[in-house]
């Protein structure tokens, strides 16, 4: 502004310098004040007109900085060589080549950036005039996604060199399904036989299904959230029926209906050099009554005991006494004797429990 005020007073100062010569001479030639006043304003008119307003103001805008600079040029080029800017081919100006009309003028030079864009894990370089990160960023093709962290923002106006980073969130609703097996209910059955398995329900899986939201960052899982756990099918149980009935034969030849059969250790007990000759049910101990746990094998049940390959049989039987060794399927059988019981030792055999 200084420099276009002192140009203005020069203009004048040459103005003044050249009227007050014409006026001196007016004066001896025209010899009239008069005439002299109204010419020498008219003549001021046309040298302003035509001498100070070819003086045109310049404000420069480049990168941030502004400078101001004065001049007759109207040429923009011309201009900015005179403001010593160099104005390289690939960068803009704001305003048009050629003359530029008016008092003042603003000029706006936009500036070559090269700068690198990070997107998708692969960097390319972009060259961009001015502009900012978003501009830049559709220059390389950039398709925005809804959770993208750009940096710089992308407002942030480009600078040469600058390094463009995207890093893609997404947001994704994932469904997972997961099998429930069927557990196996297995049941015995004194109407099946002994040693036979019948299915009578056929296992069938369950389904599940687990709602997540999952966070990925540049296609990488860094988050996962269940949101729903529902089971949209039950597993239907699979039940085996396993035989313990069947058919006996007696040691006499006749068969007997049995509701199960079991595994037993037999041993051998007599009253025979005992005072107490009842047994747990206040009974007479005798032969034909056992010793049973009563948590396994109930009291008064009807039984028929023998050997597992038929070389032995105590036969028919039935449950009334207990003993404190007798757990489980341990059984004591009674014998008259005391040598019975030593003959007979410990075997093991069936337990059949009859109808």
């Amino acid at each position: 502004m200084l420099f276009y005020l002192r140009r203005v007073n020069d203009a004048f100062a040459r103005a003044g310098s050249w009227l007050a010569t014409f006026g001196r001479r007016a004066r001896h030639t025209l010899g009239r004040r008069l005439i002299l006043v109204p010419l020498l304003c008219i003549i001021s008119v046309l040298l302003y007109s035509g001498y100070v307003t070819q003086w045109k103001l310049f404000v420069i805008f480049d990168q941030g900085e502004m400078k101001v600079h004065g001049t007759y040029t109207r040429d923009y080029e011309a201009v900015l060589a005179e403001a010593g800017i160099n104005l390289q081919s690939v960068d803009k100006a704001s305003i048009p080549k050629g003359q530029i009309s008016g008092i003042a003028a603003e000029i706006k030079l936009i500036r070559t950036a090269e700068v690198t864009v990070t997107l998708d894990g692969v960097t390319v370089p972009v060259t961009t005039l001015g502009g900012t990160v978003a501009e830049a960023l559709q220059k390389a093709g950039y398709v925005p996604g809804s959770y993208d962290i750009i940096e710089p923002s992308p407002n942030t106006p480009v600078e040469d060199g600058m390094a463009i980073a995207v890093t893609r969130i997404e947001i994704r609703t994932v469904y997972e399904h997961f099998d429930i097996p069927f557990e196996t209910i297995e049941q015995d059955s004194q109407y099946v036989n002994f040693g036979v398995s019948v299915t009578t329900v056929e296992g069938e899986d369950g389904r599940r299904t687990v709602e997540y939201e999952v966070v990925l960052q540049d296609g990488k899982e860094i988050l996962k959230k269940e949101l729903s756990d529902e089971i949209v099918k039950e597993a239907v149980a699979e039940v085996i029926v396993t035989g313990t009935g069947g058919t006996v034969k007696l040691k006499d030849g006749t068969n007997k209906r049995y509701t199960k059969r079991i595994d037993v250790i037999c041993t051998a007990y007599t009253t025979e050099r005992q005072v107490n000759k009842y047994n747990a049910i206040g009974n007479v101990a005798r032969v034909g009554t056992i010793a049973v746990d009563p948590k396994y094998i109930p009291l008064r049940t009807n039984v028929y005991v023998t050997s597992r390959n038929g070389s032995w049989h105590y036969g028919e039987a039935r449950t009334e006494d207990t003993g404190g060794k007798i757990k489980e399927n341990i059984i004591d059988l009674y014998f008259d004797t005391w040598n019975e019981c030593i003959q007979f030792g410990r075997r093991s055999g069936y337990l059949y429990i009859l109808e």
